[in-house]
C-alpha cells in the first residue's frame, strides 16, 4: 500500500478535530453536498470561539438549572440570570465575575423557623424607581413580589392573593403590574392577562382552552384615557371546521384599557371590561400557506407610538419557520374598526373596546357583550410578505436597528435570532429579504438557548444555556479577516472598512444594501497583497507514490473554491469548513505550487498558496489513520 503524507494544515486539523469527526463530515458532505440548497439561505461565515472573543460565564460548577432568564440592571452593567432554582449577578465589566445572590424575600414570615425560608422565582423582571431588579418568589401557597435593591435586599414587597402562581411575560407600567397565567397552571384558575395594583386585581374571563403568552407591550398615550396594552398570545384551535386540521395553534393579539376598572357587582366585576382580540396572520394567503404557531416576539419601539414595528417569529405544523413583521398603526386599526365576528348587537353610545373614565358604570346589556371577549372580524396582516426560513429551526427572537456607518440618518434592522441546536444567526433584513451575516457558535456543544438579551446600547448579545451564560459582541468586525472585499460582501451594518481594518466605526466604507465590493477600488488604499491573505507555506517534500492532502479554510459559505495547479482547476472536496484536495499518488507530474482560490461575487482572491516536491524516497509504513484514511478514499472513489 503506497504511504500518506499529509501538509501542515492537515495536521492541525486533523489534532484539532479528530480524525473520526474528518471522515465523518467527508461522508456526509459526500452524501449530502447537493441537497444544501441556495448557499444565500446558509449564513455567510461561521463564528466560533477559536476565532471570536465571547466573554463565559459559568452559572457555578457543574451546577445546571433550567430556563435561565437573563434580565439586564437598567442602572449598571450588570445582567442578572434567574431561574426557579436560584439567582446569579453577571458583572461583564473590567474583571468579570459571576455569582449567586440570595434575596430574602420570606426572611420576616419565616424568622421563626428560618431553614423554611426557601422559595422558587417565578417572575423576574427589569427593575423600577433606581432598583436594579423586580422578582416575585412562591413559597408554599403564598407568592411575594419586591423591588430588589442594588444591596440584594427586598423592598416595597407585596402579598399577591390571587392568582398565587404567576407566568412570563410581564411589564409593569406606572405602579400597576400586567402579567400572565397560562394553561400549565390549575385548571381553575383563569388564564389570560392580569393586573395587580394596590387597590387589587382585574383578571380575563378566559376560555378554558391551552394558551401560551407570548409577549405583553404598553402604550401610556397623552392622557388618562389612552394608555392601552396589548397582549400577543396563542390558542389551541377549538374550531377545526373553520381552519385546516394542521392548524392546532391560533396566533392573537388581546387590547385592554389601562383605565379599566372592571364591571359591576353583577356583571364583569373585577375583569376587563375592555378586552377585544383579534387574529394575527402570517404566511401566504394566495398559496394558502400559514404560519400559526408564534414563538417570540420582538419590538422596535418608535417616538411616534403608531410607527412601532412589531416582529413575530413563528412556526407551522411542518416546523417550518418565518418571521412577519407588523406595523402598530395597522394593529390600531383593525381595534377601532369596531367591525365583530358576532354583529349580533350595536352599540350608539359606547364602543366596545372604548376608555371610559368609569367602567363600573357601562350598562349591563353592554358588560355582558363584553363578557363574550369579543373577537374581531379583520385579521392582523404583516405589513409586508414573511421573511421565511426553510431549514433554520429558530427559537428566540431579538432585533436591533442599526445606524449606517456611511453618512446620513439611515438604518438598517438587524434580526437576532438563537437556534435549537445553540447556534445563533445575525439576519439582515432588508426590503423582506433575509440576508444570513454570520453564524455564531458560543457554546461548545449543542444546546437549547433558553434566553436572549440584547443591549442596544453597547451592542452586545448575551445568551443563556442551563448553565452558562456568553457574552456576544456584535461589533466585533475582526472576524470578516483583514481584506476590505470581504467586509464589504458581508453586509454587516455594524461593520464597514476603515483604512486597513474592519470596524465599526462611523463614516467607513460599506454597501448594506448589495455588498457591492467595487467601493473598495474607490475608497480603500491599494496594497500589494489586496487579494490574497500572503500565506505561503515552504515548500512541502512528498514522498513518491504517496498520498498527500492539501487544505483550505473555506472562510465565506456563500463563495465557491477551487484548486488551481498550473492553470487546472480542481475541485475540493468539502468538509463544513474546509475545502481538501486529494493526490492519489505523488509523481513528477503532481509537482509544483497549488493555489486555493475562493470566487463571490466576481471577486477572486487566494487564500492558500502551497508549494510541492517530490522526494525520491517511497515510503511503506500504514498507520492506523492512514488507513482509515485510505478506506474513506475509496469510498469517495466508489461514491463518485
Amino acid at each position: 500500500m503506497p504511504a500518506w503524507g499529509v501538509s501542515p494544515q492537515f495536521r492541525v486539523m486533523m489534532a484539532r478535530r479528530g480524525v473520526h469527526t474528518l471522515l465523518l463530515a467527508l461522508l456526509w458532505t459526500t452524501f449530502s453536498g447537493s441537497t444544501l440548497g441556495n448557499h444565500l439561505h446558509k449564513a455567510r461565515i461561521r463564528v466560533k470561539s477559536e476565532n471570536a472573543e465571547f466573554l463565559r460565564f459559568n452559572t457555578s460548577s457543574g451546577h445546571m438549572i433550567d430556563n435561565l432568564k437573563l434580565i439586564r440592571d437598567p442602572h449598571s452593567v450588570n445582567i442578572y440570570a434567574g431561574s426557579p432554582q436560584g439567582l446569579y449577578m453577571l458583572n461583564p465589566g473590567e474583571h468579570p465575575a459571576v455569582q449567586q445572590v440570595h434575596v430574602p424575600i420570606f426572611e420576616p414570615e419565616c424568622k421563626s423557623n428560618p431553614t423554611d425560608c426557601e422559595y422558587k422565582i417565578t417572575l423576574l423582571k427589569e427593575g423600577r424607581n433606581g432598583n436594579p431588579l423586580f422578582m416575585c418568589g412562591s413559597r408554599n401557597e403564598d407568592t411575594k413580589c419586591c423591588d430588589v435593591s442594588s444591596e440584594n435586599i427586598p423592598v416595597n414587597c407585596t402579598i399577591l392573593r390571587h392568582p398565587t402562581q404567576i407566568d412570563e411575560p410581564a411589564l409593569h407600567v406606572g405602579d400597576s403590574l400586567y402579567y400572565t397565567v397560562s394553561s400549565r397552571n390549575s385548571e381553575q384558575i383563569s388564564k389570560g392577562l392580569y393586573r395587580w395594583t394596590a387597590a387589587g386585581i382585574t383578571w380575563t374571563n378566559s376560555r378554558q382552552t391551552e394558551k401560551r403568552n407570548v409577549k405583553i407591550l404598553a402604550n401610556e398615550g397623552n392622557g388618562s384615557l389612552d394608555g392601552k396594552v396589548y397582549s400577543f398570545f396563542i390558542e389551541q384551535n377549538q374550531n377545526q371546521d373553520l381552519d385546516s386540521d394542521m392548524t392546532l395553534w391560533i396566533p392573537r393579539v388581546s387590547q385592554i384599557c389601562m383605565a379599566d376598572r372592571g364591571g359591576s357587582k353583577s356583571v364583569l366585576q373585577y375583569r376587563w371590561t375592555s378586552m377585544l382580540t383579534a387574529r394575527l396572520f402570517c404566511g401566504d394567503e394566495k398559496k394558502r400557506i400559514s404560519y400559526t404557531e408564534l414563538l417570540d416576539v420582538a419590538v422596535l419601539e418608535a417616538t411616534d407610538w403608531k410607527n412601532t414595528i412589531i416582529y413575530a417569529l413563528f412556526k407551522n405544523a411542518y416546523n417550518l419557520r418565518a418571521v412577519c413583521v407588523y406595523k402598530m398603526s395597522d394593529i390600531i386599526r383593525v381595534f377601532t374598526s369596531n367591525t365583530f365576528k358576532d354583529e349580533s348587537e350595536t352599540f350608539s353610545s359606547t364602543r366596545p373596546g372604548e376608555c371610559v373614565e368609569d367602567s363600573r358604570t357601562l350598562s349591563p346589556s353592554f358588560l355582558k357583550f363584553m363578557d363574550r371577549r369579543p373577537e374581531l372580524k379583520q385579521w392582523i396582516k404583516p405589513a409586508r410578505d414573511p421573511l421565511l426560513f426553510d431549514h433554520h429551526h429558530y427559537t428566540l427572537l431579538q432585533v436591533d436597528r442599526v445606524e449606517s456607518k456611511r453618512s446620513g440618518n439611515s438604518h438598517h434592522n438587524v434580526l437576532l435570532m438563537s437556534l435549537n441546536n445553540g447556534k445563533v444567526h445575525k439576519v439582515l433584513e432588508q426590503d423582506g429579504d433575509p440576508f444570513i451575516i454570520a453564524e455564531y457558535e458560543p457554546f461548545q456543544n449543542r444546546t437549547h438557548i433558553s434566553s436572549m438579551l440584547l443591549d442596544s446600547t453597547t451592542k452586545k448579545l448575551y445568551v443563556s444555556s442551563n448553565s452558562e451564560v456568553i457574552r456576544i459582541d456584535l461589533q466585533d468586525c475582526s472576524v470578516y479577516g483583514k481584506h476590505c472585499e470581504n467586509c464589504v460582501m458581508a453586509r454587516d451594518p455594524y461593520c464597514g472598512w476603515s483604512f486597513a481594518m474592519c470596524s465599526a466605526k462611523l463614516g467607513t466604507l460599506q454597501d448594506v444594501t448589495h455588498g457591492n465590493h467595487s467601493v473598495c477600488e474607490k475608497g480603500a488604499p491599494k496594497t500589494s497583497e489586496s487579494r490574497t491573505n500572503g500565506k505561503r507555506d515552504l515548500p512541502s517534500s512528498v514522498p513518491r507514490d504517496s498520498k498527500f492532502y492539501l487544505s483550505c479554510p473555506m472562510e465565506s459559505q456563500h463563495a465557491s473554491y477551487v484548486w488551481d495547479h498550473r492553470g487546472r482547476i480542481r475541485e475540493c472536496v468539502s468538509t463544513e469548513q474546509d475545502c481538501l484536495f486529494m493526490i492519489d499518488s505523488m509523481s513528477e507530474k503532481d509537482e509544483g505550487v497549488y493555489e486555493c482560490v475562493s470566487s463571490e461575487n466576481g471577486y477572486d482572491r487566494t487564500i492558500v498558496r502551497q508549494e510541492l516536491l517530490m522526494n525520491s524516497a517511497s515510503e511503506t509504513r500504514t498507520t492506523r489513520v492512514t488507513s482509515a484514511l485510505a478506506c474513506l478514499l475509496f469510498l469517495i472513489s466508489v461514491i463518485c
